[in-house]
């Protein structure tokens, strides 16, 4: 179905139409993913998280974790707790927007997955990820 929909998307003139289904680039680390995808030349991300994921205990983080560059995102589903400078702690649940300048760590609440979707600032982490593998 999908190739039929890009058609029938071309025969009507829009420009492009993407899913998560079919990311550009997928990121595999424990307990958690990121999907990528290109839209209008920026990259969007959907973080799927598992219960018991945290940024600074993945393998991708490192020994040498510093927090993750400046990010915009949405939770889309679960729920998910952000610690910024100075130990400050935001928690974030479905429909909650949040901009991020200086995380030093995130994890998941609960005993469900946590999904977000990534805005802006993908490339910087995708950049951020390689550095520490």
């Amino acid at each position: 179905m999908g190739s039929e929909r890009q058609s029938a998307v071309a025969e009507h003139g829009l420009s492009i139409v993407k899913r998560f289904e079919n990311p550009e680039r997928v990121l595999v680390f424990e307990n958690g993913r990121l999907e990528v995808i290109t839209v209008a030349g920026k990259a969007i991300g959907k973080g799927s998280y598992a219960p018991g994921w945290r940024w600074s205990r993945t393998a991708i983080a490192g020994p040498a974790w510093r927090g993750l560059p400046e990010h915009v995102g949405v939770v889309l589903s679960g729920r998910a707790k952000i610690q910024i400078h100075e130990g400050n702690e935001i928690d974030v649940t479905p429909g909650d927007f949040f901009h991020i300048t200086a995380q030093e760590d995130a994890w998941v609440v609960g005993y469900r997955p946590c999904e977000i979707l990534y805005l802006s600032g993908v490339e910087a982490l995708i950049k951020h990820v390689h550095r520490q593998e």
